[in-house]
């Protein structure tokens, strides 16, 4: 029979949690910290540790050892294992290290008397891949069931993601019973090439002791547990777990009758995501001495944040692993830990729970963003917070050697693919694990495109509309994408793409066009007003030569030199007459003939014909239909039927801005029209008064120009010597680091080797260069 004695720790033990000694071992855990970056490869869950079954409990001040070489290849560099304390005859701690090693000053399991508790490790391999594993005092017995390991090589990468509720049985399907099955179903939730996820299971309100596990659906159930729990208590464990084909895992409970939660906080797929950095457990925090936070408890709804910036990490890192401790909490709590960029109030989700008085830890998975932070909420009471990094995400890809993309401006939701950790950067950087892109398109104001030669989309950032086309998707209140370049996926023989807010597009080799992301405003073109995380063809359209998007509205031209539109048409987008709101069908823009090209911006789309004119519709507000038609007192502020851009001839390219239209002449010269609120004129006339706008072309001050792009308060241009040059807004550094803060004089972006082709959307900066 189970024993559980539920007295809180003693005040000396959580003390020893920091005061505990090092006995002087071969080497420091910290030399480890420059560990090869490395991959993941997932196990069905093996037990290799059991002292019940060997030599009995650990001894107060000893250590057992695990030698995984039989489990784990030579190249090993870390493994994930669920680690459980068994029956205590005393309070104690258990601190899992590696062999050869100095002891750290940390802890991994917080054990009451008579307790059975579960905790995942993450840890580096020391001598013979082995690790330690060792008891404070008194008498336990320790179990280690492995699932997966670090390697250096072929492996699996990770996607760290915002904690995402998979699962509630308090509000669906209700607890489960004994010997009950539930299953976790993360279709739509990671890609169908993830091989295994991490996730925080909790269990709450058990009705008797009993254990969960959980396992890859399809499979056999492993003798293995992940989470125990005693009658009427509340305990979580990190998962790490392989996923069955189906994207499916199995949670099976022993005893009694238990709700189970989990939130997903990670996957693991080959073919992208960031590598792991294994790192001796290092101390990051303690409010108990003011380590990495002001000193002192949390209170009751506090949050309270950890700046890892100084502590010498990947500045491309994209996730770190943690062992968070609470000690001596006051009164019934839980703790959540998330990304510093994202704010109150925290996420749905949890990763420690506390009853009074207890002292106890978790491992936990915590995405970062823009920053190398974290922050942590207490729900109630007071609690101290120990928190111990074992390890980092990173991207860590090799450089591009041909046809690379660099990015520079706004960072927000890592919109720039380089996964820096920085809310901006106005030096370009190279986007990561790209090469051979033939063109590149930004995305409404979290994402950035690419198209690779061999025919394939490559897309980054936000994903809560399924805009990576990546085939799954994260919540709206979780937010969260990849810092990393993903394949989009079904698509091949692709010339072309474009991307609006949210939602992508891709031309193929066959004349057909595909889309992806959000589509509540008939923006797919496929019928239908429902999001999709993977690419649907667009109705009707074949033939095509040339895509565009903007806002919620696409357009198509057909190698006859028509144009077809879909999607929102609050402000005349479609073209066509119509005051409909929107057509989930494409239908024709009237009056346009002999088109080859179409570009979009905010709410007004343009058409370049073959005679060199160009011809706009919708909006009007700040004159960016170039016409010189004015806007109120009496006069329309838009048109639902395509003019012709006054006095423009000869043009070769055309480009959309939120209120401008751009264009470039067969003689290099690039014009504007629309707004010149931040100089996205470009013509070097500051704004003597409102309203700050051209209603007809202006030349902008650049020569020599063969391609224009904007950025939204702004636009760029390509030179013919590959300089690319800005002129707008530079709050977010899309001017590149020019210091002002906006310029209508056009600037050269620094930094940036010469390039071949040019991209911006809503604050970002995207070239193609021929080599790094």
């Amino acid at each position: 029979m189970r024993r559980m004695l539920c007295g809180a720790l003693t005040t000396v033990v959580a003390a020893g949690l920091l005061l505990a000694g090092s006995p002087a071992q071969a080497k420091p855990a910290a030399a480890l910290a420059d560990a090869a970056p490395s991959t993941f490869t997932s196990l069905s869950p093996v037990r290799v540790l059991d002292t019940r079954n060997g030599n009995g409990p650990v001894i107060g001040g000893t250590s057992v050892a695990v030698n995984l070489s039989a489990q784990v290849p030579a190249n090993a560099t870390a493994v994930v294992l669920n680690v459980t304390g068994v029956l205590p005859n005393s309070a104690t701690f258990v601190t899992v290290f590696p062999a050869g090693t100095t002891r750290p000053g940390s802890s991994t399991l917080n054990m009451a008397p008579g307790d059975i508790r579960a905790n995942q490790v993450t840890v580096t391999l020391g001598t013979n891949r082995s690790v330690n594993l060792y008891n404070h005092v008194g008498a336990i017995d320790l179990v280690a069931d492995l699932a997966g390991y670090y390697a250096t090589g072929a492996g699996a990468r990770f996607t760290s993601l915002p904690p995402n509720r998979a699962l509630d049985t308090r509000g669906a399907g209700g607890p489960l019973g004994p010997g009950g099955i539930r299953t976790l179903d993360l279709v739509n939730r990671i890609p169908a090439s993830a091989t295994a996820v991490t996730f925080n299971l909790t269990a709450t309100n058990p009705t008797a002791d009993t254990v969960v596990t959980a396992w890859p659906a399809g499979t056999n159930r492993p003798t293995v547990s992940n989470v125990n729990v005693p009658p009427g208590d509340t305990r979580p464990n990190l998962v790490t777990v392989a996923v069955g084909a189906d994207r499916k895992v199995s949670l099976h409970n022993n005893a009694g009758t238990v709700d189970l939660i989990a939130d997903l906080t990670g996957f693991y797929t080959p073919d992208y995501g960031a590598m792991f950095v294994p790192m001796g457990p290092t101390r990051v925090l303690d409010t108990r001495d003011g380590t990495g936070a002001p000193a002192g408890p949390l209170g009751p709804r506090e949050i309270r944040g950890l700046d890892l910036s100084a502590r010498g990490l990947p500045p491309t890192t994209t996730g770190v692993v943690l062992n968070i401790t609470g000690v001596d909490a006051s009164a019934p709590t839980f703790v959540t830990a998330w990304s510093e960029d994202q704010s109150y109030p925290p996420p749905d989700g949890s990763n420690l729970n506390l009853s009074a008085g207890q002292t106890t830890s978790n491992a936990a998975v915590v995405e970062v963003n823009r920053s190398i932070g974290v922050q942590f909420f207490n729900f109630s009471g007071n609690v101290q917070l120990i928190a111990d990094l074992a390890g980092v995400f990173a991207a860590l890809d090799p450089v591009c050697t041909s046809e690379c993309v660099y990015s520079w401006g706004d960072n927000v939701n890592r919109k720039l693919g380089t996964a820096q950790t920085v809310p901006d950067s106005p030096s370009p950087a190279r986007v990561a694990g790209l090469t051979g892109v033939r063109a590149v398109a930004g995305g409404g104001s979290s994402n950035g495109y690419a198209l690779r030669a061999n025919g394939t989309v490559w897309a980054w950032g936000e994903n809560v509309s399924g805009q990576l086309g990546n085939g799954w998707a994260t919540a709206y209140s979780a937010g969260g994408g990849s810092a990393l370049p993903a394949p989009v996926v079904g698509l091949t023989g692709v010339t072309a793409i474009a991307a609006a807010n949210e939602t992508g597009y891709a031309l193929r080799n066959d004349g057909t066009v595909w889309s992806w992301g959000f589509g509540s405003y008939g923006q797919l073109g496929n019928g239908a007003t429902a999001n999709s995380t993977v690419p649907v063809q667009v109705s009707g359209m074949t033939g095509v030569v040339a895509i565009a998007a903007a806002g919620y509205t696409a357009y198509a031209v057909r190698s006859n030199g028509t144009v077809f539109a879909w999607g929102y048409n609050g402000n005349g987008q479609l073209g066509n007459g119509s005051d409909a709101q929107l057509s989930a069908v494409p239908v024709p823009v009237s009056g346009l003939a002999t088109v080859t090209a179409v570009a979009s911006g905010g709410d007004a789309s343009y058409a370049r014909r073959a005679d060199g004119t160009v011809w706009a519709w919708g909006y009007n507000g700040s004159g960016q239909l170039g016409n010189g038609q004015a806007c109120g007192s009496g006069a329309p502020c838009l048109s639902r039927v395509p003019v012709r851009v006054s006095t423009l001839t000869g043009v070769t390219s055309i480009a959309g801005g939120a209120e401008n239209g751009y264009a470039v002449r067969g003689d290099g010269t690039a014009w504007s029209w629309g707004s010149n609120a931040s100089g996205e004129l470009g013509n070097g006339a500051d704004c003597p008064s409102f309203p700050c706008e051209s209603r007809v072309p202006v030349q902008v001050s650049v020569a020599d120009v063969t391609q224009v792009a904007s950025f939204d308060a702004g636009g760029y241009a390509l030179r013919s010597d590959g300089e690319v040059w800005a002129w707008g807004y530079n709050g977010f550094g899309s001017l590149g680091e020019d210091p002002s803060e906006q310029t209508a004089q056009p600037v050269r972006v620094l930094g940036l080797p010469d390039a071949t082709g040019v991209a911006g959307r809503s604050y970002s900066g995207y070239a193609i260069v021929p080599t790094s």
